[in-house]
C-alpha cells in the first residue's frame, strides 16, 4: 500500500496554519519534539560522560527545557530546585516562575541573570551546540532521550541519581510501569481498534513506531494505522489516510479550543474519512497526551476507555 510521507526537519507550519485545530502552543511543543528527533544522530546520553560529570554536583538552581522533564522533577519531589520554566510549561507548580523562552532557543541572558547552575535538555541535532554555549558560561547541561516509554524510565532513573532522589525516582518508575501494565491487562483480548493520532491537521501529521504515542496506542488496545511509516513523525497525504481507513481519530486540543466533530465534517480531506463521517473522533487534552511524563498511565487509561468503552462499562469503571 502506497503511503505519501515525507520527513519534516522543521515541522512548524506558517502562522496562518496555526488555527485551533490543534492549538498553537501545543502544536509548537510537539513540533519541538519532532524537530529534535528528525534527521539526526544525537549523541547517546547513556554512554556519555555527561551524567558522570554531573552526579555529585548537587545543583540548587535548575531549569528544564522540556515540559515532560519539568513534570518529572516535580513528581519526584524536588520542584523547589526549579527556578525558571519555558514558555510551554503549564504545570501549576511552575507557571508562576520566570520564563527563559523556548526550549530550542532559551534566553542566555535570562539563564545568567537567574544564576542557573544546571539545564535539563533533550537529545537532538541542535542540542550539542546549545549545550556547548551554556557550558562556556559555566552552566552544567544534561541531555535526556524523550522518544519512548523506555526513555521515560531511563530519564526518571537518571534524575533520581542527579538530584539525590533515588528512592522517590524508583517509586515513580514503579507507579508508571504498574499503571501501564494494568491498562494493558484491562484491554487484553479486546479487538484492536484502528487508530490515527493527529499531531497536525494541515498538512496532516501523525506518528509512527518508535514513539511513545505509538506505544500508548498499543497499550490502550489500539492499532496505529501509520505504525509502519519510515519516520517517527511523518506528514501523510489525505489519500493515504483514506486508504488506511482509521476507525477512530485521536485529536489533541488545547485549552480554549472550540473545535467540534461538526467542524471536522466540513473540512476538505478530513470530511472524506469514515471516522469523521461517523463522528468517531476522540478529543484529548494536548498537554497531557503530548508529554511522556508522570501522567502517562492516566493518558493510557483515558485512551483505553475511549477505544474500548464496553470493556470498562462491564465493571462500571
Amino acid at each position: 500500500m502506497k503511503i505519501q510521507i515525507r520527513e519534516r526537519a522543521a515541522p512548524i507550519p506558517p502562522q496562518r496554519r496555526c488555527s485551533e485545530l490543534v492549538g498553537l502552543t501545543q502544536a509548537v511543543f510537539i513540533a519541538l519534539t519532532v524537530a529534535l528527533s528528525a534527521c539526526t544522530d544525537p549523541p547517546d546520553v547513556r554512554s556519555s560522560s555527561e551524567f558522570s560529570s554531573a552526579v555529585g554536583r548537587t545543583p540548587t538552581r535548575i531549569v528544564s527545557l522540556v515540559p515532560s522533564l519539568t513534570e518529572l522533577v516535580v513528581a519526584i519531589g524536588v520542584d523547589q530546585l526549579l527556578v525558571a520554566r519555558t514558555d510551554y510549561d503549564t504545570h501549576p507548580r511552575v507557571v508562576d516562575l520566570p520564563s527563559v523562552g523556548g526550549g530550542l532557543d532559551p534566553s542566555l541572558e535570562a539563564l545568567i541573570e537567574l544564576n542557573i547552575d544546571m539545564v535539563l535538555m533533550p537529545e537532538g541535532r541542535d542540542m550539542p551546540a546549545l549545550a556547548a554555549r551554556l557550558n562556556d558560561l559555566g552552566i552544567l547541561t544534561v541531555r535526556f532521550p524523550i522518544e519512548t516509554v523506555a526513555d521515560l524510565y531511563y530519564s526518571i532513573e537518571k534524575l533520581g541519581d542527579l538530584l539525590g532522589q533515588k528512592d522517590a525516582a524508583d517509586e515513580l518508575e514503579s507507579e508508571i510501569s504498574s499503571g501501564l501494565d494494568q491498562v494493558s491487562m484491562r484491554v487484553a483480548g479486546e479487538p484492536r481498534v484502528r487508530t490515527m493520532y493527529v499531531i497536525w491537521s494541515d498538512p496532516p501529521m501523525t506518528t509512527s513506531s518508535g514513539s511513545y504515542i505509538d506505544e500508548v496506542i498499543s497499550i490502550a488496545g489500539g492499532q496505529n494505522v501509520f505504525s509502519d511509516a519510515p519516520v517517527k513523525w511523518p506528514s501523510v497525504g489525505y489519500e493515504s489516510i483514506v486508504e488506511r481507513n482509521p476507525s477512530i481519530l485521536v485529536w489533541p486540543r488545547s485549552d480554549g479550543s472550540k473545535l467540534t466533530i461538526k467542524d471536522l465534517q466540513g473540512l476538505p480531506g478530513w470530511r472524506d474519512l469514515d471516522a469523521v463521517r461517523n463522528g468517531r473522533i476522540i478529543f484529548v487534552d494536548a498537554d497531557r497526551f503530548n508529554r511522556p511524563g508522570p501522567e502517562l498511565p492516566n493518558v493510557a487509561l483515558e485512551l483505553a476507555r475511549a477505544l474500548h468503552p464496553d470493556a470498562f462499562r462491564k465493571t462500571g469503571l
